[in-house]
């Protein structure tokens, strides 16, 4: 059982209940109206100690857009796409049915005018298909994901096998996982490719989409030249501590479905003597952590490895070196200032850091840590080209969104996400962050991992039950006997049982107007 899940389906219900109380009226007025992970060895970093990590092996698997695979430059394309669904009344009656089942139906799908047949289409998502289906649920706007080769073995699509369609239900700007992803091409690394699209299903818009390159074959053949060694998605609470439940670790892909692979890097994560590498380098592509770590601190995005739910990553063992692949970019915070020396997120004086060993032990190596803040400070110099990319994605998908009845919000609030008075939006985020960022950084420059990263805050004192007793967990390291991956006898979260007030250390931006909810916590069940 995951001890994650009650969790998430509460803070989901309380926090769905303030987004619909602020945005329900304006809902029916305006739809009534209108580098390689792999080991980046081409990066030119400005940094003499990240251009020797990422060049250990001599492996480079950047992959050449010119060479690569025909989807990659027409996905990169700044262009608003179209794809037309055509699908058995009946199975999309199931579909509406049951929407967490996950199970994939057989289509036809069109795309820019070329036809692929006999696809596999499936729900999929957290907190997105629970707003489909919960929140909204007369829109049926579920997140899809496209299976090309699900039913015709080695069908593509210009050689891509699966394509995620997120639906914009945590997301008003529609612009987040565009934004997260380009974060990390305009580092100098690759990531999942995003574009757009108007979707129909059987002849009808069902509404405007954002499109992302899956974590699937095609990804992993165009990264590393393979796709067979083992995939690991990192469900919520993968936290990679010893008391994890392996089941936290979802394996995608590899015919070793022992995960002693994954055990061993846990074990080796967590015996690193604090300050020191260890032996983790034999079995890490550091820099690939370094680098995920980095963005999500520099956008803010509280809905990764070091956030609340520790999942929305991949780990794959690329040849006895697991790298880590960032995914579901879709909840950059924008609306508070995380400290950027520390890449977790925290609450009430509170720090993930003693639970998230991947971020505690890396950046706690003084070598590690001058990297990742050499790599924050590289994406801080390129905010002002990642706002122009956003703006002008904005300007290009208006018209688009606006057309989308079947939209989580307004016409107006789809708007406001980009008014420079919002302080909560993506405009205003873009100027306030970047000039905080470059002042917190030259404050950082040069240091050695801080007191904040070798000894961060305390847990605050659990509270009491009417009957004296503590409703909060101990957040504890495990002790030195137990096994990897065995729950039993163990905390019963690794999280604080509040999530509703801000850090102590965070800088919460002026807010003068409604705000949205952009960060939403994904509920079960999961597609």
């Amino acid at each position: 059982m995951n001890i994650f899940k009650p969790i998430e389906v509460t803070l989901a219900v309380l926090m769905s209940a303030v987004f619909f109380s602020g945005c329900v009226f304006s809902i029916n007025e305006s739809n009534s109206d209108s580098a390689s992970y792999a080991e980046s060895s081409n990066f030119n970093s400005s940094s003499s100690q990240s251009s020797a990590l990422s060049t250990a092996d001599n492996n480079d698997n950047t992959p050449d857009e010119e060479e690569g695979p025909a989807y990659v430059k027409w996905m990169l394309e700044e262009k608003v796409h179209e794809i037309r669904i055509e699908m058995s009344p009946d199975d999309w009656k199931t579909i509406c049915s049951n929407p967490y089942s996950g199970d994939y139906h057989p289509a036809d799908v069109t795309i820019d005018g070329v036809s692929v047949k006999n696809v596999g289409i499936r729900t999929r998502g957290h907190g997105s298909l629970y707003m489909a289906t919960e929140g909204f649920p007369a829109s049926k706007k579920f997140p899809l994901k496209i299976k090309f080769d699900k039913y015709e073995k080695d069908q593509s699509f210009m050689g891509l096998d699966e394509l995620a369609l997120n639906n914009g239900g945590d997301d008003y700007s529609m612009m987040r996982d565009y934004m997260g992803y380009e974060a990390f091409r305009l580092l100098g690394s690759d990531a999942s490719c995003v574009t757009f699209f108007n979707v129909y299903l059987n002849g009808e818009l069902r509404g405007f989409y954002v499109g992302v390159e899956a974590i699937d074959t095609s990804y992993l053949e165009r990264m590393f030249g393979s796709h067979k060694n083992n995939l690991y998605e990192g469900e919520s609470g993968a936290s990679l501590t010893t008391y994890m439940p392996l089941a936290n670790l979802t394996q995608k892909k590899g015919k070793d479905e022992s995960k002693a692979d994954v055990k061993q890097l846990i074990d080796t994560l967590n015996k690193m003597p604090l300050g020191e590498k260890g032996e983790i380098e034999s079995i890490l592509d550091v820099d690939s952590v370094l680098r995920v770590l980095a963005v999500n601190a520099v956008l803010d995005n509280r809905d990764g490895y070091g956030g609340m739910f520790a999942h929305n990553y991949y780990l794959y063992n690329n040849n006895g070196k697991f790298v880590m692949l960032p995914w579901d970019m879709n909840a950059p915070r924008v609306s508070s200032w995380t400290d950027i020396a520390t890449p977790t997120m925290g609450v009430e004086g509170y720090s993930f850091m003693n639970t998230r060993p991947l971020a505690k032990k890396l950046v706690a190596v003084d070598e590690y840590y001058a990297i990742y803040l050499d790599y924050c400070t590289q994406l801080t110099e390129k905010l002002p080209e990642l706002k122009e990319k956003v703006l002008r994605a904005y300007g290009m998908v208006k018209e688009s969104v606006e057309n989308d009845k079947n939209k989580f919000c307004s016409n107006y609030l789809f708007n406001y996400q980009f008014e420079d008075y919002n302080g909560n939006g993506i405009t205003y985020f873009f100027d306030k962050r970047y000039a905080y960022l470059k002042d917190r950084l030259a404050q950082l420059e040069g240091k050695p991992a801080s007191s904040e990263v070798l000894n961060p805050p305390p847990p605050p004192p659990p509270a009491t039950s009417s009957a004296g007793q503590s409703q909060q967990p101990e957040d504890t390291e495990a002790p030195s006997g137990e096994q990897t991956g065995e729950p039993e006898d163990k905390p019963n979260s690794e999280e604080p049982a509040s999530s509703t007030t801000a850090s102590s250390t965070e800088q919460t931006a002026p807010v003068d107007v409604p705000t949205e909810n952009s960060n939403t916590p994904e509920p079960p069940p999961a597609a």
